[in-house]
């Protein structure tokens, strides 16, 4: 399932617990040290820059997407607000193979301005939208989605160790999962691609992600939706900023952005979405030991990250998965049970 993981538990004021086990790369342990890859852990990240952005005046969030792309053709998307990015409910399809669909950032912008894409029910979880938010944000500031991460979010979190696409560091996890699932997707969308490879060291396992950071001029390392390594307690962090904001979010900003249906047993309730997470659901990752309210996200190399707002409680799983076809969820939801019987008896 996995060949190496790191879990931690612990509340905004401190970390109760960590543990770690398997082998970061072949005769390497997993340690607290190790950075793994986030993938779509990263649109949290991404969601707290949103906030910083839109704090200061410099992006808000009500604006119209196509305030920014006023050459857009999709005049449906162009009138939804950029929060509505966020939060899964723009309409943009939920994923498709950009690297076998386009060969530039140019065809990649046009590919989800012009609305030739299939649309999806407002609410349909997508990667595309966390990409577009990337590229609205750079348009809009003029400075790379990495820089304006670094320097708005991960600087004033004191988050160092956090970075875009590290390459072969000593301390990064290796991901050993191919491709195989968006090549299942792929299928479904009639188009017929070829399986990649697990990634080099340091690369995102995503290969929309691989695509758009190695494009000449490309995204600097990281997209929207995925391409961020760190370490579990980096996760934490960002966590207990949002339980307990202190150095960069504003509490009214945090309450409004987790305005969102809660989850229940996975019905309508649990198809929605706060802004940059996903909502408490019984089926999904989280499970019957976190409370309604809490709010999390994955990321389909191994990880989790969960926050339960009644308890001020954090939980972290991060984890080099091998079987993409695999129910991790399960052992999530196991881990909560877990922690929870363990550290919070």
């Amino acid at each position: 399932m996995a060949s190496a993981a790191v879990a931690l538990v612990g509340s905004p004021e401190r970390i109760a617990w960590v543990g770690t086990a398997g082998e970061a790369r072949p005769g390497v342990p997993a340690t607290p040290e190790t950075r793994f890859d986030y993938a779509s852990i990263t649109k949290p990240f991404v969601a707290t820059l949103a906030l910083a952005l839109d704090a200061a005046g410099t992006l808000p969030l009500a604006a119209p997407v196509g305030e920014v792309w006023p050459e857009m053709a999709d005049r449906r998307l162009a009138r939804r607000p950029l929060s509505d990015l966020l939060r899964h409910r723009s309409g943009l399809a939920a994923w498709t193979p950009l690297y076998a669909r386009c060969r530039s950032l140019e065809e990649v912008r046009a590919l989800l301005l012009d609305g030739a894409l299939p649309r999806s029910r407002a609410g349909t979880y997508s990667d595309l939208d966390y990409i577009l938010w990337g590229m609205t944000a750079a348009r809009a500031t003029g400075e790379a989605l990495p820089d304006l991460l670094r320097s708005r979010v991960l600087a004033p979190l004191g988050l160092a160790a956090v970075a875009p696409t590290p390459g072969d560091a000593p301390d990064v996890a290796a991901s050993r999962m191919d491709t195989g699932q968006e090549v299942r997707l792929a299928a479904r969308q009639g188009l017929a691609i070829p399986p990649l490879p697990p990634p080099p060291l340091g690369f995102p396992q995503d290969g929309n992600a691989r695509f758009l950071v190695g494009l000449a001029g490309g995204t600097g390392g990281m997209t929207g939706h995925a391409g961020l390594f760190g370490r579990a307690r980096d996760l934490w962090a960002l966590a207990a900023e949002w339980l307990a904001p202190r150095r960069l979010l504003q509490p009214a900003g945090v309450a409004a952005a987790l305005i969102g249906g809660s989850g229940g047993s996975g019905g309508s309730g649990g198809r929605s979405f706060a802004l940059g997470w996903w909502r408490r659901t019984l089926r999904g990752s989280a499970g019957r030991a976190l409370s309604p309210s809490s709010f999390g996200h994955t990321g389909f190399a191994g990880n989790s990250l969960w926050s339960d707002p009644e308890t001020g409680r954090i939980y972290v799983l991060l984890s080099s998965r091998t079987d993409p076809a695999g129910d991790v969820n399960r052992w999530r939801r196991r881990f909560h049970a877990l922690a929870i019987a363990d550290f919070f008896a």
